[in-house]
């Protein structure tokens, strides 16, 4: 709960990174959202830098991350709230590794109340979206 609380804070960064896509043109819907989404990291190692963006856009948000690295195994909630872009082709995570590597994860769709989890499997970055309603989830995830 400590961890939750003080990653807390990377909400506001979310919220001025989605303002700043809609500030350059991205397509927005045309009503205010609240969405919070949790984020699982079972990538095997832990990460300095977490951005996202939608998939069809060039500018990647702000550095989601308000601690110095998300740990593996922690879960990490992401708020965003205002006019969000529209994400036809779902979303883009991108996460820079504390060991120097880094890995984009693709077409992730992020619903209200959901978690994701970011994994590999066989070496191919792969996540998996659960709700509360859907245990099996949905998978995907390959990079670019």
């Amino acid at each position: 709960m400590k961890k939750k609380l003080r990653l807390g804070a990377m909400m506001l960064a979310m919220a001025m990174g989605l303002t700043a896509c809609v500030e350059t043109g991205e397509v927005a819907s045309d009503t205010g959202e609240n969405m919070t989404i949790d984020f699982v990291n079972q990538t095997g190692a832990d990460v300095g830098i977490v951005r996202i963006r939608p998939s069809d856009e060039d500018e990647w948000s702000e550095n989601l991350l308000k601690e110095e690295a998300w740990k593996q195994n922690y879960e990490m909630p992401v708020s965003f709230s205002g006019v969000l872009p529209e994400a036809e082709d779902g979303w883009q995570v991108e996460m820079k590794f504390l060991n120097g590597t880094e890995e984009i994860w693709q077409g992730i769709v992020l619903e209200d109340n959901t978690t994701a989890v970011f994994s590999y499997e066989d070496g191919v970055p792969v996540f998996q979206v659960e709700s509360g309603e859907d245990a099996e989830g949905e998978q995907g995830g390959a990079t670019e």
